[in-house]
């Protein structure tokens, strides 16, 4: 008789807390860690990732910044070497535009906020005998929607032109804005020298 009473209040306990767990489960109350079917569980979440079905955002400090070797542009024959030198002394860069084009320092990279390349025109060409000299000949030829490719070590990145402005010296300056992935392009006759010169604007499209 002792027995079936035991049995009893087993089956009571059980049944009660049966009816227990259900009625905290829809509403909601039991721990994650108990709801094996949870669908935002960190497992499931982690499985998710792994299967590239959960949206994140990119971890901006694995972005890597990459430097400008080469710039083409097709529809004015440009096709020209990219120097990054490490400081803005007016000489030193003067000394880069012998070279081709110049990526100045502190602005944008490759995809990555604004990227300013400056190069020298026609005009000091005549002067020097030199074909660095009118690297970015013809900039002011280049249309709305032209391509420009600018090459990194890795990958070709392409930027399509947004404007074309004829500006004052002193009203050429590059907002060095990151939070707008472009490029600025930009030509005079001598680096600092006092004249008008054409500034580019294009977005980046992507890569290839």
């Amino acid at each position: 008789m002792h027995k079936k009473s035991q049995v009893k209040f087993i089956i009571y306990f059980v049944s009660t807390f049966i009816v227990l767990f259900v009625l905290l489960y829809s509403a909601g109350l039991v721990p994650g860690s108990i709801k094996s079917n949870d669908n935002d569980s960190l497992r499931v979440l982690w499985d998710k990732a792994q299967k590239g079905d959960v949206n994140s955002q990119p971890d901006q400090t694995a972005v890597v910044t990459e430097n400008p070797t080469r710039i083409v542009i097709s529809n004015i024959g440009v096709d020209v070497s990219v120097s990054n030198p490490n400081t803005t002394d007016i000489k030193t860069l003067d000394q880069y535009l012998l070279k081709g084009a110049v990526h100045y320092p502190g602005s944008g990279f490759l995809g990555l906020g604004n990227m300013f390349i400056f190069a020298h025109s026609a005009e000091a060409y005549v002067i020097l005998n030199n074909k660095n000299l009118k690297a970015f000949d013809k900039l002011q030829n280049l249309k709305e929607g032209d391509t420009i490719e600018v090459y990194g070590s890795s990958k070709v990145h392409v930027y399509a032109v947004s404007s074309v402005s004829l500006v004052d010296e002193n009203k050429a300056l590059v907002e060095f804005d990151n939070q707008r992935n472009m490029l600025t392009l930009s030509t005079c006759n001598t680096f600092g020298a006092k004249s008008d010169r054409y500034v580019v604007e294009a977005d980046y499209v992507g890569s290839k």
